[in-house]
């Protein structure tokens, strides 16, 4: 995982970023794709859900300690009647029914208090476990390869290096014909400088890295041939 990232890749560093990828290609027949995101979803959802857990949760804590709505009701009634307990008043149903409202008015108040939460910059990301920004980027990164076709190349050989700033994580999707002769533990060791170079603050030449490495590796299965074609721009793309 990236820890600390150089968000910003200036022009000299794409242009040397697709450089990278023009003279990788000129090694395999793969076909190399590099996107950087800036951030992969929106996370604000996430306050939704802790707001909505908290307003569900602490009724009940209230109740594990003694409280309950027609305590609260009670009191309420008492209270209004300046301390005095009324014979004649509110009844049962009415004081449980006003702390029933109280509970609710809880229930609200927690909630907006905790959403609100999400005005603070980051704060959403920062509070979202790692599974799920795990399984977004993921996501993502397969978005991303399906819309820039790189499972449209002949002999399945399309390979993305994805990055997500927001999220600090980076992650390699190869298509088919690849998968098939190399294996995750490969692409992995490849991730890991990537994520040494972007904790350090220099994406763009971790991104040259992992572009020549993967360059290597794919020449070893899918050596460039005479009749290749480049299918794809050799570019960075930003989104």
């Amino acid at each position: 995982m990236v820890k600390q990232t150089s968000t910003h890749l200036s022009a000299e560093d794409k242009a040397a970023i697709s450089a990278a990828i023009a003279a990788a290609e000129t090694k395999t027949s793969g076909e190399i794709i590099v996107v950087v995101s800036g951030r992969t979803v929106d996370y604000r959802w996430i306050m939704l859900f802790y707001g909505a857990l908290v307003a569900i949760v602490a009724p009940l804590v209230l109740m594990a300690f003694g409280v309950n709505p027609l305590t609260l009701g009670a009191a309420f009634t008492q209270w209004q009647a300046g301390g005095w307990n009324i014979g004649l008043g509110a009844t049962a149903a009415d004081e449980a029914a006003t702390g029933m409202m109280f509970i609710l008015a809880l229930q609200a108040i927690l909630f907006m208090l905790v959403s609100a939460l999400d005005l603070r910059p980051g704060m959403a990301a920062k509070l979202t476990p790692a599974w799920i920004k795990r399984q977004q980027v993921h996501r993502a990164a397969h978005d991303q390869f399906l819309a820039h076709d790189l499972n449209q190349t002949m002999g399945k050989t399309g390979v993305l290096i994805f990055v997500s700033l927001a999220e600090h994580r980076a992650e390699i999707i190869a298509d088919t014909g690849i998968y098939t002769k190399v294996s995750r533990d490969v692409w992995r060791d490849v991730i890991g400088k990537l994520a040494s170079a972007a904790r350090e603050g220099a994406l763009a030449n971790g991104l040259i890295t992992a572009i020549e490495d993967s360059a290597t590796i794919l020449s070893v299965h899918f050596p460039r041939q005479d009749d290749d074609v480049d299918e794809l721009p050799n570019k960075v793309i930003i989104i």
